[in-house]
């Protein structure tokens, strides 16, 4: 007689035409949704509970996932299979430059995967908030190329867009070395008869500058206008009786960062400068013209700051709200609230942006955020990194793989499979016995489909590797 112990249980394969056996196809296009393999072979399994909580992922996108437009390895089957999953997740990347929709598609191509916009938060994406604020003001945008950001500034919802091409149009004496780019500012940059009147309310930088020096000096002196307007100088400037010695403190426009990198990750085998360089070229700048008598006063956004990754989270919450009606319409299940998240996991290459601000951010939902920085980015396997992760990876696979792990995915699935498996022999034991092997039609049947369960049950165990070290039953 078989051992109490499910776990110690040892099955020998029965003796069944292949005819009468349903085994379930892993090869062809596409792999089978787990949950419906499991819903078709074993109608009769119980329902899991329904889930009080569960966990999601926050995915850095250039070294994690590609890298230049080269997705990197694994990084397609590592989406795929937590969209399998139904495990929620984000793209939280301090790149930019498009709409989230357009971005999304971008990535989407790259790495062969449907990704919803919805899904996409970029270092810029938190300048949505301002919109009511400047909605009908000015501003200027820095950053991308031709109209690139004008375009996405408008789309977001802000009505007055000028860009540093504009202000060349105007002024062609303004760029301090014009040779090499007047072509391109003549072509992109739009008459604007009021630019010598009308304010500039904010500067927003949208992503790296490709025109530093004229975009460097624009910025420079918006910052010690009169009032934002360009050419006007402030005669506040050095006054030793106001705030900050008279700068900024004669309605010049605002100033908005989206993305502190210092560098980020090409094609090319050593990092290269990205908006954090530029920042830190103004930075330069205004203490000498300053004397080192004022602060250069700006908001910085992108990881790791606090709003990007309350954004962040907002967006993640909302996206698992979504994904789970959707779910919820599919298979006609009840209603209700999705489970709560509760455990974050923050896949990222950088220890100055994704790590730390992973390690630092308090949750506005009362979720967990663990850090998992990768070795195929910024990071360079081998050295000590600024900020310390909660778990180091070789790569995205392998990240997920170890966040699965720890909290027990392959190993409950496979678990419930098996004890399924399990139980159909004890009934067919039991039958068999009880009819002394005669050949009754119901032993027979029984046979059958315990024989269709063990065949399921391999061929599902063949597609879960990508669980990590899965613990099935003994069987």
């Amino acid at each position: 007689m078989a051992s109490s112990n499910p776990s110690s249980r040892t099955f020998t394969t029965l003796a069944v035409p292949d005819s009468m056996s349903r085994k379930v196809q892993v090869t062809g296009k596409g792999t089978p949704n787990l949950t419906t393999i499991v819903k078709q072979y074993f109608p009769d399994m119980p329902r899991e509970p329904a889930q009080k909580s569960t966990i999601a992922f926050a995915f850095d996108i250039d070294g994690v996932l590609v890298k230049g437009k080269e997705p990197l390895p694994g990084a397609s089957e590592t989406i795929r299979l937590l969209q399998r999953l139904k495990i929620p997740y984000i793209f939280l990347t301090n790149g930019g430059g498009l709409t989230e929709k357009d971005h999304a598609a971008k990535v989407s191509a790259r790495l062969d995967v449907d990704i919803d916009p919805d899904q996409f938060v970029q270092s810029h994406s938190p300048f949505h908030d301002l919109v009511p604020i400047y909605r009908n003001r000015r501003i200027l945008v820095v950053g991308g190329e031709g109209n690139q950001i004008r375009n996405v500034a408008e789309a977001y919802g802000f009505n007055d867009v000028v860009t540093s091409s504009d202000l060349f149009v105007e002024w062609k004496n303004c760029h301090p070395f014009p040779e090499l780019t007047a072509q391109h500012h003549s072509a992109h940059g739009r008459p604007t008869p009021d630019l010598r009147t009308k304010e500039i309310a904010a500067i927003l930088v949208w992503s790296s500058s490709r025109d530093w020096c004229i975009d460097l000096q624009v910025m420079h002196d918006l910052l010690l206008s009169c009032g934002g307007v360009f050419g006007k100088k402030s005669s506040k400037a050095g006054d030793v009786e106001l705030p900050n010695n008279g700068y900024l403190q004669d309605n010049q426009p605002k100033l908005y960062f989206s993305n502190p990198d210092f560098n980020w990750v090409t094609e090319y085998h050593q990092p290269r400068f990205a908006q954090g360089a530029f920042r830190e070229c103004l930075e330069g700048l205004w203490r000498y013209s300053t004397k080192g008598e004022a602060k250069l006063e700006c908001t910085s956004i992108g990881k790791p700051s606090e709003t990007t990754y309350t954004y962040g989270e907002r967006m993640l919450k909302a996206f698992h709200e979504k994904m789970y009606r959707s779910q919820n319409m599919e298979d006609g299940s009840g209603g209700g609230g999705p489970p709560a998240i509760k455990t974050v996991y923050m896949i990222g290459d950088n220890p100055d942006s994704d790590i730390v601000g992973a390690n630092t951010y308090k949750s506005r939902m009362g979720a967990v955020w663990n850090s998992i920085l990768v070795e195929t980015g910024v990071y360079q396997a081998g050295t000590e990194p600024s900020h310390q992760p909660t778990y180091h990876a070789k790569n995205v696979a392998d990240a997920v793989r170890l966040a699965l792990d720890k909290e027990g995915y392959g190993d409950s699935l496979g678990k419930r499979i098996w004890m399924r498996v399990i139980q159909g022999k004890e009934v067919y034991d039991n039958e068999g016995r009880a009819n002394k092997g005669d050949g009754d039609n119901s032993c027979n049947k029984k046979k059958r489909v315990l024989q269709d369960r063990i065949n399921t049950a391999e061929s599902i165990e063949a597609m879960l590797p990508q669980f990590g070290k899965l613990k099935l039953p003994a069987r």
